[in-house]
């Protein structure tokens, strides 16, 4: 009886580590998504900045161009450097946010190997356990 409340425990232990991978790997998910919405960010606001660029070759030659910003539903006007200026920031502040996103991503990663590997050692063990236990109770009962 004491080898089945060792195998129950046991099986209760993988079954824990398991539960652990499954919300990292929900986590890693999460982080997964985020990472995609900033892509989006970035990549709008890199569209944005070259048609800032647009508009600043029309400037040069003398066109006249005019920048709105829109704040809620109104469009305001908005100069033109000050526009380029807070794309550039935007565009500073989401690479940031890749960065260090991408850096708990691999982090992450990392921790769901470590564990997928435990996991799976512990199954090992596990299965040798029973291996073992089926064997010594065949030898009992050919006794």
């Amino acid at each position: 009886m004491a080898e089945g409340n060792i195998g129950a425990q046991a099986a209760s232990a993988v079954d824990e580590k398991v539960r652990e991978f499954r919300e990292l790997q929900e986590e890693i998910n999460g982080l997964r998504s985020d990472l995609g919405t900033l892509m989006a960010q970035r990549n709008e606001n890199e569209m944005v900045k070259q048609e800032l660029d647009v508009c600043d070759k029309e400037a040069s030659a003398g066109g006249d161009v005019t920048v709105y910003k829109q704040v809620g539903p109104v469009l305001m006007k908005n100069d033109l450097d000050e526009a380029r200026e807070t794309i550039e920031k935007r565009l500073e502040f989401i690479t940031g946010e890749i960065k260090k996103t991408e850096g708990i991503v691999a982090k992450k990663d990392e921790q769901q190997e470590k564990l997928a590997m435990t996991i799976q050692e512990m199954q090992s063990a596990l299965q040798k356990a029973a291996v073992e236990a089926a064997k010594a109770a065949a030898q009992q009962a050919a006794a």
